[in-house]
């Protein structure tokens, strides 16, 4: 009981909504960011709450109220079509609020991008399997991580240390609660992973 209840806060604690603001702070943690103004950062900060957070946590609160999804960790593989039909708009709003609004980088830019891409691909996979969303989400972070100091030449060890193991603790933490096979966790990974390390690398 005492590890199933771990294991509950492990998931809550690292939900995939929270994985683009993670990749935000961190990227104001690099010298060639962390001297922007205080003003710029908050904006930025703040468009990201709003369009990975609220958005596409809003549709989800009205569909756990009617009844279409059982619970905000969805659960069910055959209810995850629309929520994630509504974070990819959401996603995709914040790549442009990135790119035309901010005028990031276009490096910064693909990991906005990356992300969205990695929901397309959630979408899809979902409609035959049922991959892991949360790994899917700390995969991104991971990749965004490595693709951002892979641009910048910075090399976090043990920030990728600690990383690394939150990654492990979530999966193992999926898969204890039966939520997923040691398969659809690796799977979710490494799509995460990809999608937002190769669009940082090549944008």
């Amino acid at each position: 009981m005492v590890n199933s209840k771990f294991y509950h806060i492990v998931s809550v604690v690292l939900m995939p909504l929270f994985m683009p603001l993670l990749g935000v702070l961190f990227l104001f943690q690099l010298r060639e960011f962390a001297y922007l103004p205080a003003l710029f950062k908050g904006v930025t900060i703040g468009g990201t709450v709003l369009f990975t957070i609220v958005c596409p946590l809003v549709p989800m609160l009205l569909m756990r109220q009617s009844g279409h999804i059982d619970d905000f960790f969805i659960s069910r593989r055959e209810q995850r079509l629309w929520p994630y039909v509504f974070s990819f708009v959401s996603y995709t709003l914040w790549s442009c609020f990135f790119w035309h609004t901010l005028q990031m980088p276009g490096y910064v830019v693909g990991m906005a991008v990356g992300s969205a891409a990695s929901i397309v691909l959630l979408m899809v996979i979902t409609l035959k399997w049922k991959i892991s969303a949360h790994m899917t989400g700390i995969g991104g972070f991971v990749g965004c991580v490595c693709g951002l100091c892979y641009r910048v030449a910075y090399n976090p060890v043990g920030f990728l240390i600690l990383i690394l193991f939150l990654s492990v603790l979530l999966g193992l933490a999926r898969v204890e609660l039966k939520a997923h096979t040691p398969t659809q966790v690796l799977a979710g990974f490494v799509l995460g992973f990809l999608s937002v390390f190769l669009c940082c690398l090549f944008f």
